[in-house]
Order: C-alpha cells, then sequence, then structure tokens
C-alpha cells in the first residue's frame, strides 16, 4: 500500500513538473507567428493623438493629409502580419517596394511594432512637434508596449525583436516619404498668371494674402496614377451680369452669409487651423468616432484608416492641380469689388489659395463615399466639435454628412456651388479608384 502511495506521489510530481515547464515554454520559448487577437483600439489612439497633434501645431490641411496618411500606412505595415490573409500594401502604393519581412518562423508581438514604429514616423511628419504633444507621444508608446508585454507575456526576445523589425520598417517608410516631392516646394518660385484680361482670376490682394502651396500637386499621389484621373470640368464663365450663373452663384454665397441656420453649419465644418485637425482631419475623428460606435475590429479599423487618410491626400493633390489650372477668385473679391459690399467679410476664414474646386467638399466626397461603400446606409454620431460649444450631431448617412459638408462652403462664404459640387463629385470618383485598385488580404 506505501510502494503505490508513493508511486501516486511521484507520478503526481511528474505531471506537474511537465505542467510547468510546458507552460513556461509557451510563454519564453520562440514560437512561429504571433496569435494573439489586438483591439482596434491601439491604432485607433494614435490616429487620435495625430489628430490631436496637428490640431496643437496649427497646421493647414495639406500637410495634415500627408501625415495622416503616412501614419495611417505605418499602423497598418506595423499590424498586418497580425491580420489573417492579411496583404501588406507594398507594391500597391506608388514607389513602396521595400517594405521588410518578417520571419515566419519566429514570434513577433505586432503591438510593440505598431507603438515603437510610430513615433518615428509621427517624429519624422512633424519635426517641430510641440513639447507637449511630444510628451504624450511617449507616454501612449511606453504605456501600450507595457500593456503588451502584461497581457502577452511577452519575453524580453520577442520584444527586442518587434523593436528591431519596427525600427526596420519606419526607415524604410521615412525613406519612402522622403521621395514624395514634399521637401522645399514652397520655396519655389511662383508666378501668378497675369489678370490683365482676366477679372475672374485670383491673387488674394483683397486679403492681403499669397498663394498657399502651388506646387501640392506635383506631390507623388499614392494610388491614382496622376492628378488628372478624375476629370473636373471648367468653372461657370465670368460675368459681371447679374443674370448670369456666375453672379447668381456668388449672390447665393452672399446671401446664404445672413442666414444663421446655414452660417452654423458652414462654421461647423471649417475646421479652421488650430480649432481642429483640420478638413483633412474632419473624417478622421469621425472614423475615430466610428471604431467605439460600431465596434469595429483590427482588420476593419486599419483598412479605414488607410482608405480614408490615403483618399484625403490623393484628392487634395488632384483638387490642387484644378485650383492652379483655373486660378479662379474666391467670392470675397466678387462681392466687394464687383457686387459693391466693400466691408463684407466671409463668415468662414478665406483660406489662402484660389476657390476651384473646394478642398473641403473633394475630402467630403472622397471620404463619404468611401465609408458608404466600407458599412453602407448607417446613422453615426459626431461629436469631435463639442469642445467648440457646437455639440454632438447626428447623420442618417455618410453621404447626408457628405453632402452637408460641401454646403458648408458655400454657408461659410468661402466657394461657389459649382465648386463644391464638382469638387465633391471628384472626390467620389476619387473614391471608387481607390476601392478597385487596393487589395487588404491575399484572398
Amino acid at each position: 500500500m506505501k510502494v503505490r502511495q508513493h508511486l501516486n506521489i511521484a507520478l503526481a510530481l511528474l505531471l506537474l513538473s511537465s505542467i510547468s515547464w510546458w507552460s513556461c515554454r509557451r510563454v519564453d520559448e520562440t514560437a512561429p507567428s504571433s496569435n494573439h487577437e489586438y483591439s482596434a483600439s491601439l491604432p485607433r489612439e494614435w490616429m487620435q493623438f495625430s489628430y490631436d497633434a496637428v490640431k496643437r501645431q496649427g497646421w493647414f490641411a495639406l500637410d495634415a493629409s500627408r501625415l495622416y496618411a503616412y501614419a495611417a500606412i505605418t499602423a497598418y505595415e506595423s499590424m498586418v502580419h497580425a491580420i489573417p490573409n492579411g496583404r501588406s500594401l507594398e507594391g500597391q502604393l506608388q514607389g513602396l517596394n521595400n517594405i521588410p519581412k518578417p520571419d515566419p518562423n519566429l514570434q513577433y508581438d505586432w503591438g510593440i511594432v505598431l507603438c515603437h514604429a510610430m513615433p518615428q514616423i509621427l517624429e519624422e511628419m512633424m519635426p517641430t512637434m510641440a513639447a507637449q504633444s511630444r510628451s504624450s507621444m511617449t507616454q501612449l508608446a511606453a504605456r501600450q508596449e507595457s500593456d503588451m508585454v502584461a497581457e502577452h507575456r511577452t519575453s524580453q526576445e520577442v520584444i527586442e525583436r518587434s523593436k528591431e523589425f519596427a525600427n526596420d520598417l519606419a526607415e524604410a517608410i521615412i525613406q519612402w516619404s522622403r521621395t514624395d516631392n514634399r521637401a522645399g516646394m514652397e520655396n519655389i518660385l511662383y508666378t501668378p498668371p497675369s489678370r490683365d484680361g482676366n477679372p475672374q482670376y485670383w491673387d488674394g490682394s483683397t486679403l492681403g494674402q499669397t498663394f498657399m502651396m502651388p506646387f501640392w500637386w506635383t506631390s507623388r499621389p499614392f494610388v491614382i496614377p496622376n492628378y488628372n484621373i478624375c476629370e473636373v470640368a471648367a468653372p461657370i464663365p465670368y460675368s459681371e451680369n447679374p443674370l448670369s450663373s456666375y453672379y447668381q452663384e456668388i449672390k447665393e454665397v452672399y446671401d446664404a452669409s445672413f442666414d444663421p441656420n446655414k452660417v452654423a453649419i458652414g462654421q461647423y465644418w471649417a475646421n479652421n487651423p488650430g480649432q481642429s485637425g483640420t478638413p483633412a482631419g474632419s473624417w478622421l475623428g469621425i472614423a475615430n468616432q466610428l471604431v467605439l460606435q460600431y465596434k469595429l475590429d483590427l482588420p476593419t479599423t486599419l483598412k479605414m484608416y488607410v482608405l480614408l487618410t490615403i483618399g484625403t491626400r490623393d484628392a487634395f493633390i488632384a483638387c490642387w492641380h484644378v485650383k492652379y489650372k483655373f486660378n479662379l477668385q474666391r467670392p470675397v473679391s466678387f462681392i466687394r469689388n464687383v457686387m459693391g459690399h466693400t466691408d463684407w467679410n466671409s463668415p468662414v476664414p478665406t483660406p489662402p489659395y484660389p476657390d476651384y474646386t473646394s478642398g473641403t467638399s473633394t475630402n467630403a466626397g472622397v471620404s463619404s463615399e468611401t465609408l458608404t461603400r466600407l458599412f453602407g446606409v448607417r446613422s453615426f454620431e459626431d461629436a469631435q466639435h463639442t469642445d467648440k460649444g457646437m455639440g454632438i450631431r447626428r447623420f442618417n448617412s455618410f453621404l447626408e454628412a457628405g453632402r452637408e459638408a460641401f454646403h458648408s462652403r458655400i454657408y461659410g462664404g468661402v466657394h461657389m456651388r459649382r465648386a463644391c459640387q464638382l469638387g465633391f463629385n471628384q472626390g467620389e470618383c476619387i473614391s471608387e479608384y481607390l476601392w478597385n485598385n487596393l487589395q487588404f488580404t491575399n484572398e
């Protein structure tokens, strides 16, 4: 009897030892791939940080669109290997052909890759980042890494390997970004076309402005082959006849400026520098809320961020070509100089570049169409402007919000209707092109 008891005790100890050894092996031994489930909150926190940093920096929409796009691409490439059958954007975006590949036989923590790669990209995009933003960024990266280590019981070996991969990934994306023709373009001498015989041209003199980023359209796009992929017709012919279409479109702008309800819509979508993430971030701000409202998973969240931010960036490139092709004056010039309302000001600050087409409207077109393709006709709430006392807005569909956004530029006094309508259509066209030419899985 005693022999049997000793034998049972020995077997029990052996079993416990085996379980303990196997448990340690599962945690610490390097194993192929990573089967961890990652929350969509990880990239969402970085895209929200990007929005907040742009707001704090007081940037205009163009550079903001560039930062958002590279941030979203980095987030996607950091975590694509955590997505079943996820497909890299390498070979799908212009010039992107040097993304590092993980060793399929080794384990990585893709959450750690994300929180280690993102600060490097954001530093590159915003080298003059405010101290408060820089501190918040450091804290966010440290917290996410700590959470990953605690949640996944990540070994030091996997941590170091993940950080090394993040460094390689960030370096590849940084080098790629430096070839998109951004550097120094604002310093290129621009000679505005002569206004002699062309009273419709914008020269900024009415408000003492100078041309902003006239060569932005020479930037390398991400997906569209060139800025002409979605052609835009010419503006309405200039006329000072009160019965003409040109005059009537500007009269619509003037009349709307005295309607408080319309002005409120104009101000809601204005997204002025320093007060929001700029018009480039208006739909990113919506997307950040959709992650929570729709309880999105990681693959859907990453896909949404990539499509929205790349769509905005490519749409602005196409829009800026049209702006400087036609160089159409802003409504304020005509209202003051032709209609005679010399003390009139637009309810929303008039930006320092030509009217045609509207960048906000182009962005509304590409973004609302993209979200409709992703989620269908679906209601949502937007609370991104509650800090300005504008409350929470509910929209029945993304198209409803998009159409309100393009009308807001008329109501804000900064664009004629044709600039908004055709800009919106141009954005919708670009969204369709992206949807048909980007693949996010290998299936």
